[in-house]
């Protein structure tokens, strides 16, 4: 007999999926989209596809593993959770907690793997990162502007009569927002994409326009200017609800469209046009993707962009904001499971994760000495990957948490199993894009003897003597972190289970006009900003300019088939490298060749594909391709961006060359 059991899709994406698991004698024969899942709807991409594929694969791992000289032995749970305490214990007891780095990121999981934060708080905070590989940029310039960062509920986008698609491909990345974007166009609306790359998404654009990378603050400064030159600004909510605007007028005097088209590529009538699409068919929406913000200008681009919707008056109305992410649900989740202790706070000691390498090898006082890393690949994933390796190396012992035998796992002492979604209860939401919060029930028990994350920190608690850790169940660990909820709302796990929950009245951020910033107000001017040694109104930074041995900037954006690293596991071939067909880079080089990708931190071998779509002047390589493969942060600078602290990954320059021979890939 077989069941079809609802559960939720637990990659850290924008759509958090609805997803129903078809299960019989105990095992996942099939996987489809919810049909009734409010947002989804039955939808689902090939890397939610890919889950039932990584539950059943011959390579996953069921058992701890040690290293032992130069091969792996498997070991028993109990001699793993002793060997990871000894090593905690070591290290407080010679050098501190500091001398610990724990690193966990979002790249599989909801919210009971969560609990690893809750376990180095209560032993008194270790060695964490801060910022992001991802979206710390934006996020920072929205907290600037409005105070926080919110997004519209998905369905009110089709209420906007212009949509404009900033640095976003959701073709690729997030296809739940095409049914909607689809509707709006029905609807009569028109969609405008910006984007350096004729993605599958500009391709379905009424209007497409290519600035040249980096300079995408400038455009949306040229467009402002033109805003208030024309006078199509909403003078009645700037007066009643910015701060700082005569400050930022001031500062465009000189920002005029035909300024603005010198810096960007574009056609100085084509900016005035397109603010003027944006400014008369109100309401209009802006989504703003992360692409843009991974320069080191990358915050003040954001800034720039919030900027428009401030001057007419498209926030705090249906159809209208600034979308970039959707913190509605993550607000009221407690991700330390309600637990109230009389231990101190912890006090960890930070430092900027898309520098992780450049801490390791200088960090003193103390060094690190022992690491743990789960729901996350930083040896794909961190920039700069012949660094990170060598400072991994560095590192007397690393234990990682994974599924499988990464980049990073391989390079670890230990490695602990782990289970994945569909053997566990979960609640699973998305803080980019779906204002919903998803029970996902177990489908099916997992193989005998594995540890779940939530267990393996249980155990080690107790092995530690965690004071104020909680040692409950991971049921009761998920109603106390939705307690808020339940306080305000009334919502149970009861209630959850029989459909996704999101916030009653949350649909259009800031339609009370009170915003959560110092003036209580949209902040064109922000002091915080200011205080923070940043310029205190939106300003346009130049991007990097390429130096005389390495003409392409390298642009590295997600795949439609994986996310992050997670799904390149099971991938042989070379990366494909794209580039313009007149690109004077790529002359005598042919269709399909394989190539060497080469920057100052690195080289990778990929496969040569020419495409119009990319502009002369740029390589582009989609990323998260293992080592074997050819990935592609051994090509990328660890640069930071302008706020946030977020991975500048754009700011990398390379050249190619023909391949000296035909074996793939790079090991750093």
């Amino acid at each position: 007999m077989t069941q079809t059991l609802r559960f939720a899709c637990p990659l850290d994406c924008f759509d958090a999926c609805g997803l129903l698991a078809e299960v019989a004698d105990g095992r996942v024969v099939g996987l489809k989209g919810d049909p009734d899942h409010p947002v989804t709807r039955g939808r689902i991409c090939v890397k939610g596809k890919k889950l039932l594929e990584r539950l059943y694969h011959p390579q996953r791992l069921l058992a701890p593993r040690l290293k032992d000289g130069e091969k792996w032995k498997t070991i028993p749970w109990e001699t793993a959770i002793d060997i990871v305490a000894r090593q905690f214990e070591n290290a407080i007891q010679t050098s501190g907690r500091h001398a610990i780095l724990y690193y966990a990121d979002s790249g599989y999981g909801g919210l009971v793997k969560s609990v690893d934060r809750l376990f180095f708080n209560r032993l008194g905070g270790v060695t964490v990162p801060r910022g992001s590989l991802c979206w710390a940029a934006g996020m920072a310039a929205q907290r600037y502007d409005f105070g926080d960062v919110r997004g519209h509920a998905p369905h009110d986008l089709v209420q906007a009569r212009c949509i404009v698609i900033w640095g976003r491909n959701p073709v690729a990345t997030n296809p739940h927002l095409m049914p909607f974007l689809q509707k709006a166009r029905q609807q009569g609306a028109r969609l405008i994409v910006i984007d350096p790359i004729k993605t599958l998404s500009a391709r379905q654009a009424d209007i497409h326009l290519q600035p040249r990378p980096g300079t995408d603050g400038a455009l949306a400064l040229g467009m402002a200017h033109h805003l208030i030159t024309s006078q199509r600004v909403d003078d009645t909510f700037l007066s009643r609800h910015t701060h700082g605007f005569n400050r930022f007028a001031d500062s465009l005097q000189a920002f005029t469209p035909e300024a603005a088209a010198a810096i960007t590529g574009l056609d100085a009538d084509t900016i005035r046009r397109t603010a003027e699409q944006y400014a008369d068919r109100i309401p209009s929406s802006i989504i703003i993707g992360m692409g843009l913000q991974r320069y080191a200008n990358g915050g003040q681009t954001v800034r720039c962009i919030d900027a428009l919707a401030a001057l007419t008056g498209n926030i705090g109305c249906s159809g209208g904001g600034v979308n970039y992410a959707n913190r509605s649900i993550t607000r009221w989740i407690d991700r330390e499971g309600g637990v109230q202790s009389d231990a101190p706070p912890p006090d960890p000691r930070t430092f900027p994760l898309p520098r992780m390498a450049h801490f390791i090898r200088s960090a003193e006082n103390p060094p690190i000495n022992v690491m743990m890393i789960a729901k996350a690949n930083p040896l794909v994933q961190v920039p700069d990957s012949r660094a990170m390796q060598a400072a991994f190396d560095r590192v007397p012992f690393k234990i990682v948490v994974d599924m499988f035998m990464t980049d990073t796992a391989r390079a670890a002492d230990l490695v602990l199993p782990c289970t994945s979604i569909l053997e566990e209860e979960d609640l699973v939401y998305s803080s980019m894009f779906s204002p919903y919060l998803n029970y996902a029930r177990q489908v099916v028990a997992p193989p005998e003897g594995l540890l779940s994350e939530y267990d393996l920190f249980r155990h080690l608690a107790r092995r530690l003597n965690l004071s104020g850790y909680p040692d409950i169940p991971a049921r009761h660990f998920l109603e106390n972190a939705i307690r808020p909820l339940t306080r305000e709302f009334g919502l149970t796990m009861e209630r959850l289970k029989t459909a996704p929950f999101k916030l009653p009245h949350d649909d259009i951020p800031w339609s009370d006009g009170k915003f959560a910033t110092p003036s209580g107000r949209y902040e064109f001017y922000s002091d915080n900003a200011r205080q923070d040694g940043s310029p205190p109104l939106p300003t346009y930074i130049p991007p990097r300019e390429a130096p005389p041995a390495f003409t392409l900037r390298l642009l590295t954006p997600h795949h439609a088939h994986s996310l992050h690293s997670q799904h390149f596991a099971f991938r042989d071939d070379p990366p494909v490298a794209s580039i313009h067909p007149d690109a004077p880079e790529r002359q005598g080089l042919l269709s399909g060749q394989a190539i060497q990708v080469v920057s100052p931190q690195g080289r990778i071998t990929a496969r040569l594909e020419p495409d119009p779509g990319v502009p002369p002047g740029i390589l582009k390589i989609d990323q998260g391709w293992w080592h074997r493969s050819g990935a592609v942060n051994c090509l990328t600078r660890d640069t930071l961006s302008d706020m946030g602290e977020n991975a500048a990954f754009f700011e990398t320059f390379c050249r190619i060359e023909p391949a000296p021979d035909k074996q793939g890939g790079h090991t750093p």
